[in-house]
């Protein structure tokens, strides 16, 4: 399957090529034939050779492996909490309300807050195998270590402090981890976004969530190459967890360690039924901070994993990881081409924003369809029902949504690549 989608997206990438000759030849005669090929590369070829292998991919759904139930297998879940007060309550209700007959330990680690939430895990009732852990801020990744130090079981579950767990949650990821195969590390899970009614920059992010990152994760799943087992709601395996050391010190932490799982032989899938709900940023400062901070965690996985030498990563992993590189080009394509696409239009020129440019839009959303009746199905699968997004914000989506966060991601792989003081 993977070779097949591979050779469908090639065959239609020199098609493109052939249409579009005409159209750089026209923007070569304004810019000159570097603009004009850069412009074209990355706003429709690269783009529409991405549609259309996940398209393919996700056309011939792979089929999952009917295992005998098993017992389920106790586990220990490590939630990080730093200034958590106003969610960590609901996160430990969420858990409690699981329906898992394997035990569940809890491993709550206080990193230094400073708003009264130790203070209020010390006077709320907890469930006994909950263990709180007091330490000094040193970030995010030094509390899931400290946590990791006293986990006595085989699995280790990481959820983020505002997260909240559908009541299946856990039985879905576990069961996806211990029935795949012994080369199977870890699990992510399937995030939504909880405060999706706050405003219209979460309505965004509702769409992004729903189509864009879980169809990522869906296509990758496939190939057992998910490419971050995110630390809001991931399954690990904890021998191989501590095999590697646990997590680094860096702003993409989640993203680094499971390249390095991967980067050692090991592979990673998705429970895509294994639904969980996490706070995205509210307003527009915020999310581009966030969106800085995970293009700057690219970057740092490509410097501290050796992708292009680790005899023991599979080509399927080399070749995804790979697609990453070109994200930076192709936000600096839609900065330069949207604006200057836009002028032209405004002058009466549609060379830029033409009905050539806008051909990779129908397989985009040819795409979209795809993934949201996957969705569809999967919530159908264990009786989950998500309240109706905004038309309006799926439109905003589709057309803008990559363009305005576009300086933002640039920002973070410069920060990383020039060694800038990182921020979390």
């Amino acid at each position: 399957m993977f070779l097949i989608s591979i050779m469908f997206a090639l065959i239609c990438l020199i098609c493109s090529i052939f249409i579009n000759i005409n159209w750089i030849n026209d923007i070569a005669c304004y810019f000159g034939y570097f603009l004009a090929i850069y412009l074209v590369t990355f706003i429709a070829l690269i783009p529409g050779f991405n549609y259309v292998f996940s398209f393919v991919s996700l056309l011939f759904k792979k089929k999952e492996n009917k295992s005998c139930s098993k017992k389920e297998e106790d586990v220990t879940i490590l939630i990080p909490a730093y200034n958590a007060k106003k969610s960590i309550k609901d996160t430990l209700e969420s858990i409690r309300k699981q329906k898992y007959s394997g035990k569940i330990y809890i491993n709550i680690i206080d990193d230094g807050s400073t708003d009264g939430t130790l203070a209020l895990l010390k006077t709320t009732e907890l469930n006994p195998n909950t263990n709180i852990i007091e330490m000094p801020h040193k970030g995010k990744a030094a509390a899931l270590n400290e946590g990791l130090k006293n986990v006595k079981t085989d699995y280790v579950i990481t959820i983020d402090s505002d997260t909240i767990l559908h009541a299946l949650a856990i039985r879905k990821i576990m069961h996806k981890l211990t029935n795949s195969n012994q080369k199977t590390a870890a699990t992510a899970g399937c995030l939504f976004v909880k405060n999706a009614k706050k405003s219209f920059i979460t309505k965004l992010q509702e769409w992004d969530y729903t189509l864009g990152i879980f169809g990522v994760k869906l296509l990758q799943g496939n190939y057992n190459t998910t490419l971050v087992a995110q630390g809001a709601f991931s399954a690990y395996k904890t021998k191989l967890l501590k095999e590697i050391g646990g997590w680094q010190n860096c702003v993409g932490e989640d993203i680094v360690l499971t390249w390095q799982l991967l980067s050692k032989g090991y592979e990673t899938n998705f429970a895509k039924n294994a639904i969980a709900f996490t706070e995205v940023p509210e307003n527009f400062r915020d999310l581009g901070k966030q969106r800085k901070r995970w293009a700057r965690g690219m970057i740092e996985a490509f410097k501290k994993v050796p992708v292009f030498t680790a005899k023991k990563l599979s080509a399927k992993s080399r070749f995804l990881m790979c697609l990453n590189l070109f994200f930076p080009f192709t936000d600096l394509a839609l900065l330069i081409f949207v604006p200057l696409g836009l002028i032209l239009l405004a002058l009466g020129n549609p060379l830029l924003i033409g009905w050539i440019s806008l051909l990779v839009i129908p397989l985009g959303l040819l795409l979209c369809l795809l993934i949201e009746l996957r969705r569809k199905n999967m919530l159908k699968e264990i009786d989950c029902k998500l309240e109706k997004r905004s038309i309006l914000a799926f439109i905003a989506y589709i057309l803008i949504y990559a363009f305005i966060l576009a300086p933002y991601c640039l920002m973070g792989y410069i920060s990383e690549l020039i060694n800038h003081k990182k921020e979390w």
